[in-house]
């Protein structure tokens, strides 16, 4: 009985005895926080440096961890602060000891005898400071040192420590107080950051100099009494200058900071751009700028990419001028009218169908589409335009009517393949205006569809464009090389902005695939180009939509585009070296089709097997005529055994009529031989009204009533044409055949006729009466 007791007491004796033993270990079995305060967002160049850094959520500079902290500044930290930081478990004893020793003779804290630990403990803490809080942060240092290495710890403390001011950690303050990253700080530098964290609510650069460089020379010494620096360099740190002034935090892409936190707050963000490219970027943008801001145009933004990996060399977002109205707003990334920089597309893809070949010709004469009345950008017609000149002159017109061949239900799903993500409506909603301008675009998005072009033209892997270093992917573009190719070599003949104006004149300069746009209003100007090295996007506007008249993607942007551009490495021989295998086909030189039999002047041009699809030449045709060769001739007015055939190019009345004007060689089809019949549809043409159009007169400036203007053609530039109005004969007109007429609302009946009794007639309605 009395053994079984005093064998409970032994028990628990070791139980008591036991118990902090067990306590202190599930203590030291729970692993610390090493805290979550907020960070700056950081963005580094390709080569570390930093690009921008926005403030962290407390107002506080406060950059990521640090991976890892510079030799200098890692042997001044603990030279001052914590020389056994590498001997002890997270607690000094012989410090601590001789902490009490000091206190207790002192009669006052004269040490507090932390280590870097405990001194990490106590930011994480951020409590007042008293004995219980003391004893708390060296359990913690305890435990900290159990679950984490020397190395974690000390960039912990290097991130965390407080450098005066709302500067916290070396990388923010080498920033602040040097202009420069840690890594490239001196002895004497980095000894003064280390001093900073033992009293920065006191001694810091600008306050209390005479007690900071007390403390830098003081842990000078120490370094060079420990063998860490020679004596030379002790005598010149010594005399380096003080911080004074705080630096700036660099800000060379704002705005990609801002684009970047959306996905990547507090993060640090290691970037694609080239400090070379991003610099010289900013020069010409802040340039620029000045210069269209004295037309009330405020913002401006440019990409520029590396055309080998769709890498982003520089990302200007928008002018840094503050005094710019919508600055901040980052414009890559912002949806703006296309304007007419989505023209190659269509003529990409157009080729792609075999609906047009490179030179087919498209109609450029006054045109109507139900309400929408396109016009080109110099309010002139051509009657005829080749397609690759129609894009290279960018014209309206022309491209209106292919759009209307290919459908802009088929282009607006082309455009998504393509890549261009703010389509958000369905295509009735942008009808034929989608290629001019009705859509809305990101320059994002452009300079990922131009790459992804050359990417194929190239047969490489096409990726995702991005200012990240690893790239994403993605398929490629659904067109043929030679397809590509063709649309680069049209884009080679835009002419250029300025002093570049004759630039096919100089054997070095540079071979560009470019287009410009502009956009209803003059609110936003386009420029994309690219040389087989790099490619460079620009936008000019206003952030707010405002319009500017002579805002123009020709005059605004391109001449941002070609001085960058410029400054790349180039190789004039770039489209033809990445020409792709094709097939050569005979095409009729003036109408830019398969050539016909009744082609006489032929070129050989490489399609792919898609222009089979466009068909033979319809513009040229096997004419009987007269002796003579005046009239044509048919078996019902003439012998025929005195006709010869003749190859002859007629294009239709109306494109005829504006063709005539701009080459004078052109004679369209020849009179018929007196006597002959000919059907009116061959020769004669209304041009305007369009057919069952309604017509809204309105009152001009001074107040008189406005007139319809008539508008005919003929295929004999030389006919005199006869007109009626319900009825009702008008009159004649030679040459240009134009009668303006005050009419009252009502139904009207147009016909004319020429000498030979061809006729041809169209209704339409006028819905305003401008005499009321």
């Amino acid at each position: 009985m009395f053994s079984g007791s005093g064998d409970r007491r032994s028990k628990l004796k070791w139980a008591i005895g036991l118990s902090p033993l067990l306590v202190l270990s599930i203590y030291l079995a729970i692993p610390p926080s090493l805290g979550d305060r907020p960070t700056s967002t950081v963005l580094n160049d390709h080569d570390g440096n930093l690009l921008s850094a926005s403030i962290a959520a407390d107002g506080q500079w406060r950059f990521p961890l640090c991976d890892s902290v510079p030799g200098k500044l890692e042997r001044s930290i603990l030279l001052f602060e914590d020389e056994y930081f590498y001997s002890h478990p997270g607690i000094n004893p012989i410090s601590v000891l001789r902490a009490i020793h000091q206190n207790v003779k002192q009669q006052h804290i004269v040490s507090g005898a932390s280590t870097l630990t405990m001194q990490l403990a106590r930011m994480l803490q951020n409590r007042e400071r008293t004995l219980l809080q003391k004893l708390l942060e060296m359990g913690i240092a305890l435990r900290m040192e159990v679950w984490y290495s020397k190395e974690e710890l000390l960039r912990h403390y290097a991130s965390l420590a407080p450098f005066g001011g709302n500067v916290v950690g070396i990388d923010a303050a080498s920033w602040r107080y040097y202009g420069r990253p840690a890594h490239l700080l001196s002895w004497s530098e980095s000894a003064t950051l280390a001093v900073l964290p033992n009293q920065p609510g006191a001694i810091y650069p600008g306050t209390s100099m005479k007690a900071l460089r007390h403390k830098r020379d003081f842990l000078l010494k120490k370094l060079y009494q420990s063998s860490e620096i020679d004596s030379l360099t002790y005598v010149l740190s010594l005399e380096e200058p003080l911080p004074d002034k705080p630096f700036n935090i660099p800000q060379q892409a704002p705005h990609l900071l801002t684009t970047s936190r959306e996905n990547a707050e507090g993060q640090t963000l290691n970037t694609t751009i080239h400090p070379f490219w991003q610099a010289k970027t900013m020069e010409v943008v802040e340039r620029k700028h000045k210069w269209l801001k004295s037309n009330g145009i405020d913002n401006l933004a440019v990409i520029v990419v590396d055309l080998q990996n769709g890498k982003v060399l520089s990302y200007v977002g928008n002018t840094p001028d503050p005094t710019a109205d919508g600055y901040q707003v980052d414009v890559i990334q912002k949806p703006r009218s296309s304007g007419s920089i989505l023209k190659p597309l269509l003529y990409a893809r157009s080729l792609e169908k075999g609906i047009i070949l490179p030179k087919t010709l498209l109609p450029d004469v006054p045109s109507f589409f139900g309400g929408y009345t396109p016009k080109n950008f110099n309010l002139g017609y051509a009657g005829m335009a080749k397609a690759n000149e129609a894009l290279s002159m960018s014209l309206n017109i022309p491209f209106t009517h292919l759009l209307q061949e290919y459908t802009y239900e088929a282009f607006h799903q082309d455009l998504q393949k393509f890549g261009i993500t703010t389509l958000s409506q369905p295509p009735g909603h942008y009808g034929l205006s989608i290629i001019l301008g009705g859509a809305e675009v990101k320059l994002w998005d452009l300079a990922q569809v131009y790459f992804s072009l050359y990417r194929k033209l190239a047969n490489e892997d096409s990726y995702q464009i991005s200012f990240l270093p690893d790239a994403e992917k993605i398929p490629d573009v659904e067109l043929s090389e030679i397809n590509v190719w063709h649309t680069f070599r049209a884009m080679t003949e835009l002419t250029r902005p300025g002093t570049d104006h004759s630039w096919q004149n100089f054997s070095s300069s540079q071979l560009i695939a470019w287009k410009t746009g502009t956009s209803f209003g003059f609110r936003d100007a386009w420029a994309i180009g690219l040389n087989g090295n790099i490619l460079v996007g620009v936008w000019v506007g206003n952030a707010d939509g405002e319009g500017r008249a002579g805002l123009s993607g020709a005059s605004s942007a391109g001449p941002i585009l070609t001085e960058l551009i410029r400054l790349g490495d180039y190789d004039n021989q770039w489209l033809e070296k990445l020409k792709p295998f094709s097939f050569p086909h005979q095409t009729c030189t003036a109408s830019g089709m398969l050539a016909g039999p009744a082609c006489e002047h032929t070129e050989n041009m490489e399609l792919g097997p898609e222009a089979e699809r466009s068909g033979l030449c319809t513009y040229h045709q096997h004419l009987w005529m007269d002796e003579s060769l005046t009239y044509t001739v048919n078996h019902s007015c003439y012998d025929m055994q005195k006709a010869s055939q003749q190859s002859v190019f007629v294009l239709p009345p109306k494109q005829g009529y504006y063709y005539q004007k701009n080459h004078s060689d052109y004679s369209g089809r020849p009179p018929v031989f007196p006597g002959c019949e000919q059907g009116a549809e061959e020769v004669l043409a209304i041009n305007y009204p369009s057919a069952n159009a309604k017509i809204f007169i309105p009152k001009e400036l001074q107040g008189q009533s406005g007139e319809v203007i008539l508008e005919g053609s003929h295929q004999n530039p030389n006919a005199e044409l006869f007109w009626h109005l319900n009825d009702q004969y008008l009159g004649s007109t030679h040459g240009e055949h134009k009668q303006s007429l005050l009419l009252p609302q009502g139904q009207y009946l147009i016909t004319i006729l020429d000498a030979q009794g061809n006729a041809t007639s169209r209704s339409f309605e006028v819905v305003s009466d401008p005499s009321s």
